[in-house]
């Protein structure tokens, strides 16, 4: 059984993998879901607003670069540079 590590570090197994595949093939039937409510998901809180700013697009390359190194959106790095002050 192999071991693997994704992108976050959390760790899992070919085991794993294989029973997810089998829940996803039969449509997670096990699964329970809230119901469905429109607009874009809350990742980080239900007092979550927008913030926006501007950027060159010097900096904003940076971030996009930044972003894809680190296998997260230019929103989640941002976040993250403002926890780390």
């Amino acid at each position: 059984m192999e071991t693997y590590t994704s992108a976050d570090g959390t760790t899992f197994t070919s085991a794993e993998l294989e029973q997810w595949a089998r829940e996803a093939e039969a449509g997670f039937p096990q699964a329970e879901f809230g119901p469905a409510t429109p607009g874009r998901p809350v990742s980080v809180g239900e007092d979550a607003r927008p913030l926006t700013f501007r950027l060159d697009a010097r900096r904003r390359a940076k971030l996009v670069a930044l972003a894809a190194q680190q296998h997260k959106n230019v929103s989640q790095v941002l976040r993250d540079l403002i926890d780390a002050v």
